[in-house]
């Protein structure tokens, strides 16, 4: 079997048609998609200068990052699990309530692309730190206790910034008189956020979870 139809297999498998994609299927896929690409790619390089921030500084101020880490671990462990959560659900909701805002203003675009950004620098900061710190220890904390809850975080972070750009982009139609009414994107712009309200009270039960059960294996004094 060449090359080509190997290629043209593996495309069937992932529900392509029986050709290979043209560039003008890809250049669709990329108009369609590139809300999401482009959040991906911000978030992936605050993870990088976060990380790259974490190495180069650590001797520096990042000693003092995980002075704060055991601090907050030192906190979480005397709270209650509904305060726990109550205050991780609270970090989500700035991050939601920022975008929400973005999404309403015309010129909103520009700011709602610094908030995977900044979002990826702090995990970015905190993984390296950790990492520097503990070595494998840090990693599997990171894993275990911090990762589960980021990661739902981070998904519902990816549709707030896209349906907040979505809706910055109607607004400028609105305000550009492309458009008359907005009555039905705002509804279901609003409706959309509701659902994401509801899915960071579930990554915040996975935080309190996560951090219950795995936080106290880990030495990290």
């Amino acid at each position: 079997m060449n090359l080509h139809a190997i290629t043209s297999l593996r495309w069937l498998r992932l529900g392509g048609s029986n050709t290979l994609p043209s560039l003008q299927d890809i250049k669709k896929m990329l108009n369609k998609h590139w809300h999401k690409l482009a959040l991906v790619a911000l978030f992936g390089l605050g993870l990088f200068l976060g990380s790259r921030t974490a190495a180069v500084g650590y001797t520096g101020w990042q000693a003092q990052v995980m002075a704060l880490l055991q601090a907050q671990r030192s906190s979480r462990a005397g709270r209650s699990m509904l305060a726990n959560a109550l205050s991780y659900f609270g970090g989500d909701m700035i991050f939601l309530g920022i975008a929400y805002i973005f999404g309403l203003s015309a010129g909103g675009l520009p700011f709602l692309l610094v908030l995977p950004v900044l979002r990826g620098l702090g995990i970015g900061v905190l993984s390296g730190g950790l990492y520097l710190a503990h070595g494998a220890t840090g990693v599997g904390y990171a894993l275990l206790v911090h990762y589960p809850a980021t990661v739902i975080s981070m998904l519902i972070m990816f549709s707030a910034c896209k349906e907040s750009m979505l809706m910055s982009g109607d607004m400028l139609l609105l305000l550009n008189g492309k458009i008359e009414r907005a009555e039905s994107s705002l509804r279901r712009y609003s409706m959309c956020y509701g659902v994401l309200v509801m899915t960071s009270v579930i990554a915040a039960a996975v935080d309190v979870i996560t951090f219950t059960v795995f936080a106290g294996v880990f030495d990290l004094g």
